[in-house]
């Protein structure tokens, strides 16, 4: 065991105390009984107490050193020997007033309303595509940017090589002044990037269903979110606007997948994920690409979703600076895959990172040429010292020369593919897509690209001086985090909550909250079986709808459908609620439908195949907006876009959702308005619109038919109660002299008492 001597002792223990009291202490005021001095430090007055005289040091004969030791300030896990070059240098101060932060970030934009500026044909635009040896450095890519200020940011970076990853996370965390939002009670920060790009941008996004060009009766809005595992740009949509608005993913199948099912503040069941023809959801293989377009039309009508989203990345450790080259390929696919999916005047964003090199901005030209303006925002929920930004594009142009830039784009992504699939191609790439005299002819696109890189380079550099002071010095904090944190939320409208799980949902808590009282929901429909009875139900056909059912005798299909979370969906049957399988509804939605099979020709396999299909013909709740109160016309609008929004035919095995078409007995002129033959002669069938892809038809057997006494105001308990279910007696379905001789119903007499032809 070692010794100390007095001398040594007493400067060990001098050390020791002022290492540890004075931060601990320094703001209180002691006061010394022995001669009534005020000392402001309690451990001087322990050693006051024991003959301590300030100004002179410890030991028997006064020798110890009169200065506390400086705390050594070394970086995590490293031994006080390491030593990074320029990143322990003394003369590395911080000074905030480099750094200038503003909540309300401004949105620079640069308009382009010219759709004559390709003239060329596409031969010619292909002949802008230059091939050469790949580039492996990006230290002489000076043309869009201040040639000093790229050299700082490469040396900047180049300070954390040697950095360990755990001290980097820290310093982080202390230097970001945004750093403390988070993801709030989002899954992820991702949601939160989307809600300050929206914000900032006027909420161009979630609110694109106020914009003239989109604005319509029925919804949904349809979106896009593309290599965006898992999920947060999704969650954030979702959450704003429930199921008004439908979205479509796609990205890499296995550890990056979409995981919007651990959400606690949205609802996946309108969001579908698709991989492609390949299944691996690789947005860089054009055939995965094709595939996904081709859906995704087919859903939205031919027209294409309103907006995309795309957050693509992927790790460079070890090669950051070469980050924008190595993403070129990733840039090209996510740029066509809105040209082919984004309907006229909807818009686009997507991250990038980098924009010195001649291909990058090159895209960033065609997309300018493509959209009516375009903005390249570094958000301040980007992390400062990192390369990322997002390219905004706003109101695509429907004419002749996007359509020629989209097949160009096709031939670029085909390209890079094929020279990616080479093994061991470390010669050949694609070095241009535009060339250099076409960009830097356009001043005003030129001057902004420039501008834009030495703003964002300049705020970088910024942000790596900070993080390398704080990485320097672990005792600096930000002191501006909490009050940037709250600004930013109000300022994006995102409540300032805790994530808090979702508590458990029954069908009893639904039931509890939609209805005051639930034993109408166990009222069956007055039922009518001749003609005499049903005129003594039908008063006055200007009020009445009428719905065709698949329901028989023996057999009642129309029941209520609860929907407590995803795939927890229940049917209430014979007075108990049954879980019902491969149907999806929303948390919290109540409504009354039939489950009927149709049968559905598959173009592809040229058969027919039974699938089964809710028709919804009424409803309480959809998830959180309540029905209850509203005339049926605007229950039925809001039904059909929910039924739209919850429906996906990509998904075989599920139970297709659509809304029950009702009609008013007014409208019937025919009985080949009601059913027609179908291929089966003993029974008939109705023809429904088409839905899925690469169906023909629909049909479903006609049993009986449903009608609906509507009221202007009708309200979904008058409407409900008001039900009369006529069955159809096919046996003399055919038979016109039989029409006379008894009282049964059947489709010929029930369409000619209801024309007028005979009085009821």
């Amino acid at each position: 065991m070692s010794s100390f001597n007095s001398s040594e002792e007493s400067e060990h223990l001098w050390n020791l105390t002022m290492s540890t009291t004075t931060m601990m202490y320094e703001d209180q005021n002691c006061y010394n009984p022995s001669n009534g001095e005020v000392i402001s430090d309690k451990g001087l007055l322990m050693m006051a107490k024991m003959g301590y005289k300030k100004g002179t040091g410890l030991g028997k004969n006064k020798e110890g050193r009169l200065n506390p030791i400086d705390l050594p300030k070394h970086l995590g896990k490293r031994g006080f020997g390491f030593h990074i070059p320029h990143l322990e240098s003394n003369d590395l101060l911080w000074d905030a007033n480099l750094e200038a932060i503003n909540i309300k970030e401004e949105t620079q934009w640069i308009s382009n309303t010219n759709c004559d500026l390709f003239i060329n044909s596409l031969n010619d635009l292909s002949s802008w595509m230059i091939k050469g040896p790949k580039k492996l450095t990006i230290d002489d890519e000076i043309h869009f940017c201040d040639p000093s200020l790229l050299q700082q940011i490469l040396s900047a970076k180049g300070k954390f090589d040697e950095l360990d990853s755990n001290e980097l996370t820290k310093a982080r965390a202390r230097s970001n002044p945004f750093e403390t939002i988070r993801s709030a009670f989002f899954m992820n920060r991702a949601a939160l990037k989307m809600a300050n790009i929206d914000a900032v941008t006027g909420f161009i996004f979630t609110d694109i269903d106020r914009n003239p060009n989109h604005r319509k009766t029925k919804g949904p809005y349809y979106f896009a979110d593309v290599c965006a595992g898992p999920g947060g740009f999704s969650e954030y949509i979702l959450w704003r606007k429930k199921w008004l608005f439908k979205g479509f993913g796609f990205t890499l199948k296995g550890e990056h997948d979409f995981e919007l099912t651990e959400s606690q503040c949205a609802s996946p069941v309108t969001f579908s994920a698709h991989y492609g023809i390949r299944g691996d959801g690789d947005v860089c293989c054009p055939d995965n690409i094709r595939h996904f377009a081709e859906r995704v039309l087919h859903e939205t009508d031919g027209m294409g979703v309103h907006f995309m989203m795309s957050d693509g990345g992927f790790s460079v450790e070890g090669n950051e600076n070469l980050q924008e080259i190595l993403s070129k390929q990733l840039y090209v696919c996510q740029c066509l895959t809105a040209l082919a999916i984004v309907r006229p005047h909807g818009h686009f964003v997507t991250k990038l990172f980098d924009l010195f090199t001649p291909f990058s901005v090159g895209l960033i030209f065609i997309m300018y040429n493509c959209f009516e303006k375009i903005s390249i925002l570094k958000p301040n929920t980007s992390r400062p010292a990192n390369s990322e930004r997002y390219l905004i594009c706003y109101g695509l142009k429907a004419c002749s020369q996007t359509q020629q830039i989209q097949k160009y784009l096709w031939d670029i992504a085909s390209e890079l593919w094929e020279l990616h699939q080479v093994q061991n191609n470390l010669n050949l790439d694609v070095n241009q897509i535009v060339p250099m005299s076409i960009i830097t002819a356009n001043k005003e696109f030129y001057n902004y690209i420039v501008d834009s890189n030495n703003r964002i380079g300049a705020n970088q550099i910024v942000g790596l001086l900070k993080l390398t002071a704080f990485c320097q010095n672990p005792t600096l904090i930000e002191p501006r985090q909490e009050e940037l944190r709250v600004g930013c939320l109000k300022y994006w409208q995102i409540p300032d909550i805790p994530k808090i799980p979702l508590p458990r949902f029954t069908t009893d808590d639904l039931l509890e909250l939609a209805v005051n009282d639930s034993s109408f929901m166990y009222t069956s429909p007055k039922q009518s079986c001749d003609i005499k009875q049903l005129a003594k139900l039908l008063s006055d056909i200007k009020d009445w709808y009428y719905i065709i059912s698949g329901c028989n005798k023996k057999t009642n299909i129309c029941n209520f459908y609860a929907g407590v979370g995803g795939s927890r969906v229940y049917r209430l049957q014979r007075y108990k609620w049954v879980k019902v399988k491969h149907l999806k509804l929303i948390r919290g939605t109540l409504l009354y439908g039939e489950m009927v099979k149709e049968t559905v020709a598959i173009q592809e396999c040229e058969k027919l195949v039974q699938k089964h299909s809710l028709h919804v013909i009424d409803a309480l709740r959809l998830g959180d907006t309540s029905l209850a109160d509203l005339p049926f016309k605007e229950r039925l609008d809001l039904i059909e876009t929910y039924c739209q929004a919850v429906n996906h035919e990509s998904q075989p095995d599920g139970v297709r959702v659509r809304v029950k078409m009702a009609y008013p007995i007014e409208e019937l002129n025919s009985i080949q308005s009601l059913v027609v033959p179908g291929r089966n002669e003993e029974n008939n069938y109705c023809i429904l619109p088409t839905l899925g892809f690469n169906s023909i038809k629909e049909y479903y057997v006609a049993n009986s038919i449903l009608f609906l006494k509507i009221d202007q105001d009708q309200l979904f308990h008058s409407t409900f109660l008001s039900r009369i279910q006529v069955f159809i007696d096919d046996s003399n379905n055919a038979e016109e002299h039989l029409y006379h001789c008894n009282n049964k119903i059947t489709l010929t007499s029930l369409v000619r008492s209801l024309m007028g032809n005979t009085s009821l």
